[in-house]
């Protein structure tokens, strides 16, 4: 027999004593890029890319190379990380569906503990402390990116994409204006705030034949994270499986306020402050809610099922074995064991999440 999945995200046993040296409430700046694929960052070794101000941040922050969106559409993805919930239970489904008016927000809960809000590059200059700043970068109109023909493509780009060089370009401008951008925010970000760097969401760019976002491989869901807390938090890398989601408990944590209740997320405050803690199991993600091809993600270790809202079974994948998503183990019935026992911890998450709708 088998032994039992373990599904439960379990609220970490012990305070971060590292909280007690840290300043109670400390300014926060907030950035979220556009469309910034975390399979495009230096810490993902791109050959592609050219952001020396994300370099030299991540070198003085903690990266989460596994970190994931909620939800591969910009504007659920910035719901989930306002709320710490995601789209079915905030009501953020598809841009332009604004959060349900009873939501709690990062910042509306920050503000309930003393902070003052404000938005853009522009206001941390003269923002009161303790502030909670929120920075939306987004690629400049026409920005000019590398030379197409120098340009790798990744290995699931199929033969039949047309042009994906051109695309690639030009995506790559727009991430070396986002990058000028963000060198403009840090410097005029506080020496010793707590500095947070992520993106809504990824894009396709070609890989599996698909030009847009909203999908469940990788170079949509997975995302760039960096943390940077000086003096409190140790630059380096952590492998754990995090999600927009744990944003708000987290920042919650380490500026002093408690976490209510009905958050999703997980407080990884004690793996970023080096104390015990135990890490997430799971992430999952949701995306074309609404629609006939709705799904869900779920990423244990390194097995990745997605199925439909009725919960069949989509994908399977290993993504240590085939990290591009390439072999789908769905189609293989050899893995009837690894698929039956990954459906058996998607339900039970589903069912943690209250993610009870059948469509």
């Amino acid at each position: 027999m088998a032994e039992p999945v373990k599904i439960g995200r379990r609220a970490f046993l012990f305070t971060p004593l590292a909280l007690l040296a840290a300043p109670r409430k400390p300014n926060v700046v907030l950035i979220v890029a556009r469309g910034w694929r975390g399979v495009s960052t230096p810490w993902a070794n791109d050959p592609n890319l050219r952001a020396p101000n994300l370099k030299k941040f991540a070198d003085g922050a903690m990266i989460f190379p596994r970190a994931y969106c909620a939800s591969p559409t910009p504007g659920p993805a910035r719901g989930a990380i306002e709320t710490g919930r995601f789209p079915h239970m905030n009501g953020a489904i598809r841009d332009g569906v604004p959060l349900s008016p009873q939501e709690v927000t990062l910042e509306g809960a920050l503000q309930t503990g003393g902070y003052n809000a404000v938005d853009g590059i522009g206001s941390l200059a003269r923002a009161a402390a303790p502030f909670i700043a929120r920075i939306s970068l987004d690629p400049p109109p026409s920005a000019k990116g590398p030379a197409a023909a120098s340009l790798q493509l990744r290995e699931n780009v199929p033969a039949e994409v047309k042009n994906p060089r051109a695309d690639l370009a030009a995506y790559y401008g727009g991430l070396e204006g986002i990058d000028q951008q963000l060198g403009k925010a840090l410097a005029a970000a506080p020496g010793d705030a707590l500095v947070i760097f992520t993106s809504d969401c990824g894009a396709q760019l070609g890989s599996h034949g698909i030009l847009g976002n909203d999908m469940p491989f990788e170079e949509s869901v997975r995302v760039p994270l960096a943390i940077r807390f000086p003096g409190v938090i140790a630059p380096g890398a952590n492998e754990a499986l995090v999600s927009h989601v744990d944003l708000l408990p987290t920042l919650l944590t380490l500026c002093g306020e408690a976490v209510f209740s009905g958050i999703q997320g997980s407080d990884i405050s004690a793996l970023l402050l080096a104390t015990r803690g135990e890490e997430p199991e799971w992430v999952f993600a949701e995306g074309k809610i609404g629609t006939p091809d709705e799904w869900r993600m779920l990423i244990q270790g390194m097995d990745k099922i997605t199925v439909d809202a009725r919960g069949e079974l989509l994908s399977l994948f290993n993504l240590a074995a085939d990290p591009f998503e390439m072999r789908n183990l769905a189609l293989d019935p050899t893995q009837q064991l690894k698929q039956d026992q990954m459906l058996a911890v998607m339900r039970a998450v589903r069912s943690q999440l209250l993610d009870f709708r059948r469509r």
